[in-house]
């Protein structure tokens, strides 16, 4: 074997945490050691293979190509030997599949695949992070994340990773169910009343802006907020005269309970492809590949209603 003699378990994992975490205080913490003692697991490892594992920016750790290399394959041993113990000893430490999903599917399809997943596996748990696509995809690639279900990435961000269609969904212009500007043209409507725009690093305001361009509004619209956020948008629009363009699932229940209304943007560029985005390399028949699988199933069951 060309192992060095002095690696052991701790700087493997030790490793893992900061790359997952993305510094070293925060690494720290979770494993419940002292700063200095992580830093000093972490030299050991990189003295021993020869090379930095790490690019040291301010507070941040971010890895350098041999780290990526290298975190890919300690990844898989530490797995591999999980699998081992559990194969053995009949139990051991519960698989967590981590998953990233965008703030405007959190609330969709996404919780009742959860809730399926967590009856038919009881031998796994997930994990949900929520964020901007581009916080998420940068997750996933340092292994922080197994799958992202939302939008797809930009072209420039999907190198190495695939992105697998799920069903569409458009973004709504919506207000409160009594809004005194509900029998205007939309248009009129985004002249006359103050409006909350998708956050700027998110997939749909790319095509809200290209809406407002084209509708010769972007200079002129009263914008008050940017968020896609359920919990920041929701109460903001019912309790004033708003307008919000956010996507359908943010506030599917809302619409079907009649406690808000959209009004007709009239165009069909609004629409588009969610979906699940992973690395090629994946582990096939693993929770996270089971997890997907429901997400696909469930999908087309979601599409159809």
């Amino acid at each position: 074997m060309n192992i060095p003699n002095g690696m052991k378990l701790r700087h493997l994992e030790a490793f893992l945490s900061v790359a997952e975490v993305g510094t070293i205080s925060a690494a720290a913490r979770e494993r419940h050691v002292s700063q200095p003692a992580l830093s000093k697991t972490i030299a050991e490892l990189e003295a021993q293979l020869g090379t930095p594992l790490f690019t040291r920016t301010g507070r941040q750790a971010v890895l350098t190509p041999a780290g990526e290399a290298f975190r890919r394959h300690a990844l898989s041993s530490l797995q591999s030997l999980e699998a081992g113990v559990r194969a053995i000893t009949g139990g051991g430490r519960t698989d967590v599949v981590k998953v990233g999903v965008l703030p405007t599917v959190a609330s969709g399809l996404f919780p009742a695949v959860a809730l399926e997943f967590s009856e038919l596996r009881p031998d796994a748990r997930i994990a949900v992070i929520t964020g901007p696509n581009r916080y998420l995809i940068d997750r996933m690639r340092s292994g922080g994340l197994d799958l992202v279900v939302g939008r797809m990435a930009p072209a420039r961000d999907m190198a190495g990773l695939s992105f697998e269609y799920l069903y569409d969904e458009t973004v709504y212009l919506v207000a409160r169910k009594d809004h005194p500007g509900l029998g205007l043209s939309p248009v009129e409507a985004l002249r006359r009343y103050p409006v909350i725009l998708p956050n700027p690093g998110s997939i749909i305001r790319q095509q809200v802006m290209q809406y407002l361009i084209a509708s010769g509004l972007d200079e002129t619209v009263n914008v008050r907020f940017e968020t896609v956020a359920r919990p920041v948008g929701l109460p903001l629009v019912e309790r004033s005269d708003m307008l919000w363009f956010i996507s359908r699932g943010v506030v599917e229940r809302e619409l079907s309970e009649g406690r808000l209304s959209t009004l007709d943007l009239g165009v069909d560029y609004m629409t588009g492809a969610v979906g699940l985005t992973r690395k090629f390399d994946f582990t096939r028949d693993s929770p996270a590949d089971f997890l997907a699988s429901l997400l696909h199933r469930r999908a087309k069951e979601f599409s159809a209603r």
